[in-house]
């Protein structure tokens, strides 16, 4: 089987220009054009946890919870107050006077229809990467809703926060628009989508939020917006300092500063090298450290990317399990010794291995993973190659799951593991058990380690997950390689702080 079929490889020409202008210059003034990097996948409210995804779709939808947009303190959206009943219980009291956008009501039996099939184990919806154990919810009053899981999880509302609630009944009425028209409760409303081109929101006029304006945390000072896909971070560079956007994101730094207004962060995102441990090479724990030794973490972030600091592990100081791991060192005769010592012992260093990246998502990526692929040439791992390849392409190899990864498949796969959660819990979840979503290895004793710190809190939680931290670092099935700055171009008149979880939430804006 071949690792990606060349016909899925995209090369995407340069262009300029954008379909229509933004400057704040729509019908009053208020209405904005967005250049992104990247087109949705789908507009399915599971989709709302990706970064290709929730720049629109945390808009049009809301959750349970949010996250205070300066302290990153859970707080109140579609629950106004939460409490654990017991071990395996969690009580949602829920807003009322909330409405979607197809005008059915909110409440208990809608927000309980939806979760449940968002979170359904036969949809296996991308969502579930944030899921600890299995979950139902029950509405138990017209306002109260139930969540009960298999075990104990203790931070089921802060993965809940990561979950929008759709319209229920679009999906039992209209199950294919909830692909491509979705419904929420939030303060915008899906307006038209031109595939390839942009997509459109408006104020929704009957937002909550207008009346309860202490737990909005937002206004809508926008009243429109056309978000516009232009994958070269020049041509979004450009569209800002040429009045054509008002706000573009994933810029260089170089290209921020000339911006007409410059905005960066720290984010909870790691730049991070995922190993097919599967593969007959990468399963050898020498080739693995090889891999993590063959090319400066530091070149790859700040050389080559948009700017950042390394790291050993795929969570920073905000995440419970945080160990303060040093980065694999840079140590290309180190890993020259290692190849050679697996060689002699009959491993197939020749083999194929293909360091890939999906477009439109880390900056520079093509440059970053031809420099990996290089670097593994040179301490002799002779079949690697690098390549790009679509959002859709990318992610279906993804996440194709540890059972189904092909042997021969020897992919290295560059990507951006977000931790919004705060807790490694959900990074081993998703990247190192068995049945991750997004995981490549598969290890008996780590998901001993992993089932006794689930349902732990506090400083022993912290305890078990920094010892399932240090164990995986020896093990090497991720290498993880730093913290990128997430740097964003304004108009003059848009007034913005961006987050650390990377939301770009349109009530948090302003216009002058």
């Amino acid at each position: 089987m071949a690792i990606l079929a060349s016909a899925v490889m995209i090369l995407t020409a340069c262009t300029g220009g954008t379909d229509g202008g933004g400057g704040g210059t729509g019908d009053g003034g208020d209405s904005i054009t967005i250049g992104l990097a990247e087109e949705p996948r789908t507009l399915a409210s599971w989709n709302a946890y990706s970064n290709d995804g929730h720049p629109i779709l945390r808009n049009v939808g809301e959750g349970l919870l949010n996250r205070d947009p300066e302290t990153s303190e859970l707080v109140p959206e579609l629950a106004t107050a939460w409490e654990q009943v017991d071990d395996t219980t969690w009580r949602f009291t829920l807003r009322e006077g909330v409405k979607f956008h197809d005008g059915t009501d909110f409440n208990a039996e809608a927000a309980a229809d939806a979760l449940n099939y968002v979170l359904d184990k036969e949809n296996a919806f991308a969502m579930r990467t944030f899921l600890g154990p299995e979950v139902t919810f029950t509405a138990t009053d017209e306002y109260a809703l139930d969540a009960t899981t298999e075990l104990p999880d203790p931070i089921l509302p802060t993965r809940l926060y990561f979950v929008t609630i759709p319209s229920p009944t679009q999906i039992q009425d209209d199950p294919e628009a909830y692909e491509t028209h979705p419904i929420g409760t939030g303060p915008y409303q899906f307006v038209d989508w031109t595939r390839g081109q942009s997509i459109e929101l408006e104020a929704n006029p009957d937002w909550w939020g207008l009346t309860d304006t202490e737990d909005a945390h937002g206004t809508q000072s926008i009243k429109s917006v056309k978000y516009v896909f232009r994958p070269e971070t020049a041509v979004r560079a450009a569209m800002v300092e040429q009045n054509e956007a008002n706000l573009v994101n994933r810029i260089t730094t170089e290209e921020c500063e000339v911006s007409p207004k410059c905005e960066s962060t720290p984010t909870v995102e790691m730049v991070v090298l995922r190993l097919d441990t599967p593969n007959p090479m990468i399963g050898d724990l020498r080739i693995r450290q090889a891999i993590s030794m063959a090319f400066d973490k530091d070149v790859v972030m700040n050389d080559l990317g948009g700017g950042g600091d390394t790291f050993g592990q795929i969570v920073g100081p905000a995440a419970v399990g945080y160990a303060d791991l040093d980065p694999y060192p840079y140590d290309p005769e180190k890993a020259k010794e290692l190849v050679e010592e697996a060689a002699a012992d009959g491993v197939d260093v020749t083999a194929p291995l293909q360091v890939n990246a999906r477009e439109g998502y880390i900056l520079r990526a093509n440059e970053q993973i031809q420099y990996i692929a290089d670097q593994l040439k040179a301490i002799g791992l002779t079949g690697a190659t690098s390549g790009m390849y679509e959002t859709a392409a990318f992610e279906e190899q993804w996440t194709i799951g540890y059972d189904n990864i092909p042997p021969e498949r020897g992919l290295l796969g560059l990507q951006q593991h977000g931790n919004e959660l705060m807790d490694f819990a959900q990074s081993v979840a998703g990247y190192y058990s068995c049945g991750g979503a997004t995981s490549a290895y598969c290890d008996p004793t780590l998901e001993k380690m992993y089932e006794a710190a689930l349902p732990t809190s506090g400083d022993e939680r912290d305890e078990k997950f920094q010892e399932i931290a240090k164990y995986l670092y020896d093990q090497v099935p991720v290498v993880p390689i730093g913290a990128p700055s997430f740097n964003f171009g304004l108009s003059e008149n848009l007034d913005w702080t961006p987050r650390m979880d990377g939301f770009i939430l349109l009530k948090e804006m302003t216009l002058s």
